[in-house]
């Protein structure tokens, strides 16, 4: 298999001049745009790609990368991967705080990096992080802009045509860290090829112009479509910026984070009293993933797509982790269908499995055997369900963590091996069941799952899901003081408390009917936000809430 980057020459002679990549200003207000041409990101790569192998940097080095996005990251990261350099890729951490350094000096042990590039004062500072071994080979950041910046310096470098690259690393991106220690993935050039096969398997072509947050849209050139990237959060997206983006681009596939999905939806209804236009109809397909969001959302954005959509429609609720994605598709269809369902506390449906995933519920006791759990087939007590952790094998999974994180996270928490044929199928700590349709279902992570009394579950999508469908708040559910009584926290702040709180209690008992067992929770009013992941801004932080919701307990009964 080809390095990815092999046949970038190849389309900068198809589109030399067509834009690879536009970085979009971190403030909503601006008209700054940093941009790069495919003919100029290929040749300044390949500069960059020079200084980089002539100080060392090829062959799987693993190599800090202190920059943060832009153009030049770009050009950098297409340099690295044009020499077989690994660019290593770290989480979201605040090093301002005491626990934020103690994380990055244990994520650099385990990795341990031998490489670094960045400006002299990152680097400067980082070398206080590390605690015995520090990279062996630095470079300054400016005098690699200054080099590939240079047009008297060679502007292409020869890719190594003779060796298989298919397991080759890539880079290293790390998870969140939100449901556990951040871990890195290692992502191979057999991913990334795969990931543009995902890609051209949806019809994805060189007329596409992509719209999102980073992740894999730094592959989308590679098939000759252009990446428009934003580098504001979730959060501060707003309804009006992904309309005034999608048309000033022409945007025609965009990917959202659930944060941005809901502003939208929000903005879509607040203006079609005023106008009946579509208001996204350059864009065929709309991606939401990193959370599960409303079928409401899905329904408001569905008919402001463009008349081309795909038969099925163009939004789609998309299911993955940084360990492997696209995992499952579900168009708003489904969403809806299934909506009654999802408020009547059974999960949250995810649709089909994604191109050539395979995709199996197997039980999820600490042990890397393969036990198939069997399809969902009736509709009895939710404390019933066929419940399993959702396991996935495929090209774009992930096969390794970086240094030592495998011997620490992976084994038999990642990783199932089925004796028959020795495939390897990854764990994602996600549990949920198949319907009798085939579909996915998620009723949310193994670790955030409530143990009862009686040895029953109650995990966190069927419990909140149900509370937030029929009073129209969001909760959390948490395991409590000591595991004797789950508590359901209530996000933001409410007017009236107790009538909330009664009528909690009240909707307590018809989901006590639906789970099968008479339940007992404790209701308590967070009053704020709820803290969530860095990278999406959806998922709910529960450790903190739990700690949070212990310590209010045991101040108030003290």
């Amino acid at each position: 298999m080809k390095n990815i980057l092999f046949d970038l020459a190849e389309m900068t002679k198809k589109h030399p001049n067509k834009t690879a990549f536009i970085f979009l200003s971190k403030d909503p207000k601006s008209t700054e745009v940093n941009q790069i041409s495919f003919k100029e990101l290929d040749e300044k790569s390949s500069r960059a790609a020079t200084l980089l192998s002539r100080e060392g940097f090829h062959d799987g080095i693993v190599t800090i990368v202190l920059a943060k996005p832009s153009i030049d990251f770009v050009i950098l990261l297409y340099g690295m991967l044009k020499t077989g350099a690994v660019p290593l890729l770290l989480p979201s951490l605040n090093i301002r705080t005491k626990s934020g350094r103690e994380e990055l000096r244990k994520i650099l042990k385990r990795a341990n990096p031998r490489g670094i590039i960045g400006n002299k004062f990152s680097i400067f500072v980082s070398q206080f992080l590390f605690l015995k071994k520090k990279p062996e080979k630095k470079l300054i950041f400016s005098k690699l802009k200054q080099f590939y910046s240079d047009d008297s310096n060679p502007n292409s470098f020869n890719i190594n045509s003779d060796m298989d690259w298919a397991e080759s690393a890539a880079f290293v991106k790390y998870t969140t860290g939100t449901t556990g220690p951040a871990k890195g993935v290692i992502y191979t050039h057999r991913m990334l090829h795969s990931h543009l096969q995902a890609l051209r398997s949806e019809g994805i072509n060189d007329q596409d112009v992509f719209y999102g947050r980073g992740g894999t849209l730094i592959v989308h050139p590679l098939i000759g479509s252009s990446s428009v990237l934003n580098l504001s959060s979730p959060k501060q997206t707003t309804g009006l910026d992904i309309v005034s983006i999608s048309k000033k681009w022409s945007v025609t596939t965009a990917i959202l984070s659930p944060p941005t999905a809901i502003n939208l939806a929000d903005y879509i209804s607040k203006q079609e009293s005023r106008n009946a236009d579509k208001m996204l109809p350059s864009i065929k397909r709309l991606y939401v993933g990193g959370e599960s969001v409303s079928a409401q959302v899905a329904e408001i954005i569905e008919p402001h797509l463009s008349d081309d959509c795909p038969s099925e429609g163009g939004f789609h609720s998309v299911y993955g982790a940084t360990e492997g994605f696209p995992l499952c598709y579900a168009p708003s269809s489904i969403l809806s269908e299934t909506q009654q369902q999802t408020a009547s506390g059974r999960g949250v449906c995810l649709g089909n499995e994604a191109g050539e995933i395979d995709l199996r519920i197997l039980s999820y006791s600490e042990s890397d055997d393969f036990h198939d759990i069997p399809p969902v087939k009736n509709q009895g007590p939710i404390s019933k369900l066929s419940i399993g952790e959702i396991s996935v094998n495929g090209p774009v999974v992930y096969s390794s963590l970086i240094g030592q994180d495998e011997g620490l996270f992976g084994g038999a928490n990642s990783w199932a091996t089925r004796k028959k044929d020795g495939t390897r199928w990854h764990r994602t700590g996600d549990l949920g069941y198949r319907d009798q349709e085939g579909r996915i279902w998620i009723v949310g992570r193994k670790s955030h799952s409530v143990k009862l009394h009686n040895g029953l579950f109650l995990h966190t999508k069927p419990v909140e899901e149900f509370f937030n469908s029929r009073l129209g708040i969001r909760t959390a559910i948490v395991q409590g003081l000591d595991n004797q009584k789950p508590i359901l926290i209530v996000e933001k702040s409410v007017i009236n408390w107790p009538e909330m709180r009664t009528s909690l209690k009240n909707e307590l008992s018809d989901f006590s009917e639906s789970f099968g067992e008479k339940l007992n929770l404790e209701f308590i009013h967070y009053g704020k936000s709820f803290p969530v992941d860095s990278g999406h801004e959806a998922k709910i932080e529960r450790e903190k809430l739990n700690h949070w919701a212990i310590k209010k307990l045991k101040n108030k009964r003290s």
